[in-house]
């Protein structure tokens, strides 16, 4: 048996880890694994060097996005024992089997265009020799897609290796975040990136009662806080050996290519963002659905942002950027990722349409590949029960999706409202099924 390495202990951590024997990075509340588990965070006592003057809450905001960096935290020491006890067996092993894994199959769920391939399966895996936060991330997006092939009784302890691995790996990442440079840019942008598909991963896996918008919300500020650090990184990252000049100089499909049905569906979200929001010049919030619930009307926001998500399904047709949709969000920016946390309606009608594009991503983004239809289905739930009128105002776009989602086995439901009866009914309609497109990119 493989002799545990001594490591620092502390009893600081919060509650939850106690109870989960995991390690507590201690920067809560929350911490990470509060962060992934979508657990409520609660700490005992004071945690030491927490000052009193609020400088700690400023330096971490309550939002589990990229944006939580502390200015400095001392790099952590490795606690293999604690990963060891995670799995259950030889971290040596573990770590070989993972490494196998991310340069065999994993890399390839990242990979957009045919340049990104030596790059992720060859160049970020050796960079990442000199950066362990990136080389914990790795394990840890190995370590899940492993978890959802294998059983159930082993899957567990996959899932609890990837929580270990990412926990350590992201307490390190912050402590280099501030000192982004020339060499180091691309590895902090690509820790950035694949973290998504770890948050994203890591509470289904958990818990069969995630809430879906809570996990879009996550995943909206989680990706603004890698495009953040793409354009600080700007000029770093475009004379890195990741290739974003070349994905830069690809961009620009024809909004011509989108498929017929879809065009008219984004057609009629500007026509609704018009009707709802046009006679508003400046942006203002009110009060008019349930007296809590704000409704916001920004026009050339919600206009802006549904033209990224025009040129998102554009680039998505024309298959020379697989997987660019995915990045929607980012085009989307901060504004309107707060808008999809506190779940404004007109906003998440736009997330809605943004599911059907995520539900046509080629198949190798498997940590999309769940996201997609309950997404859809819990935005469609919400705005029936919190807004009935504007549900029933946008009922042919809520029913559009729905279809193209495919949520119902053989038909699906196109939503109506009966005024004398004032109850939803069920009428029946054709399923329209994307097509997936076929993948250009060539792995050996």
């Amino acid at each position: 048996m493989q002799k545990r390495r001594s490591h620092k202990k502390s009893r600081n951590g919060c509650q939850n880890c106690k109870k989960w024997h995991t390690k507590c990075d201690e920067q809560g509340p929350p911490c990470n694994n509060c962060i992934l588990r979508k657990a409520t965070c609660v700490y005992n006592r004071p945690r030491a060097g927490a000052s009193n003057d609020g400088s700690s809450s400023a330096m971490h905001p309550r939002s589990g996005a990229l944006a939580r960096y502390p200015a400095s935290i001392e790099r952590p020491r490795g606690d293999l024992g604690a990963i060891c006890a995670a799995y259950g067996g030889p971290t040596r092993l573990l770590e070989l089997e993972l490494m196998n894994q991310w340069s065999t199959h994993t890399y390839k769920s990242f990979c957009g265009m045919q340049e990104d391939v030596d790059y992720l399966q060859t160049i970020l895996p050796r960079s990442a020799l000199n950066y362990d936060f990136m080389l914990d991330c790795l394990f840890a997006i190995a370590s899940l897609q492993i978890a959802r092939t294998t059983g159930e009784t082993n899957s567990r302890k996959y899932v609890n290796a990837a929580l270990e691995y990412y926990n350590r790996g992201s307490t390190s990442f912050r402590s280099h975040l501030g000192n982004m440079n020339a060499d180091n840019c691309h590895v902090l942008y690509m820790f950035s990136a694949v973290a998504i598909a770890v948050h994203l991963t890591i509470p289904q896996q958990f818990s069969q009662s995630t809430s879906m918008l809570d996990l879009a919300s996550v995943a909206f500020d989680l990706v603004n806080g890698s495009t953040s650090i793409g354009m600080l990184g700007m000029p770093w990252l475009l004379n890195s050996p990741f290739p974003l000049r070349i994905m830069l100089s690809r961009i620009g499909a024809s909004k011509d290519l989108i498929e017929p049905d879809i065009r008219a569906a984004l057609d009629r979200l500007h026509s609704l963002n018009s009707q709802q929001h046009a006679g508003t010049p400046k942006p203002i919030e009110s009060f008019e659905e349930e007296g809590t619930i704000r409704i916001v009307h920004d026009y050339e926001l919600y206009q802006i942002v549904i033209q990224g998500l025009e040129m998102s399904y554009a680039e998505e047709a024309a298959g020379v950027l697989e997987g660019f949709g995915a990045g929607f969000p980012g085009f989307a920016g901060k504004k309107f990722a707060s808008l999809v946390g506190r779940r404004d309606p007109f906003a998440l009608l736009i997330v809605l349409h943004w599911t059907i594009l995520l539900n046509s991503i080629n198949i190798r983004f498997w940590w999309l590949q769940s996201i997609a239809a309950p997404l859809g289905q819990e935005i469609s739930d919400f705005l029936r029960t919190s807004h009935p009128s504007l549900a029933i105002e946008w009922a042919d776009a809520i029913s559009w999706a729905l279809n193209r989602l495919g949520l119902l086995k053989s038909r699906s439901r196109e939503l109506s409202y009966n005024s004398e009866s004032a109850e939803w009914e069920q009428t029946e309609r054709a399923l329209s099924q994307p097509i997936m497109q076929a993948s250009r990119i060539c792995f050996g």
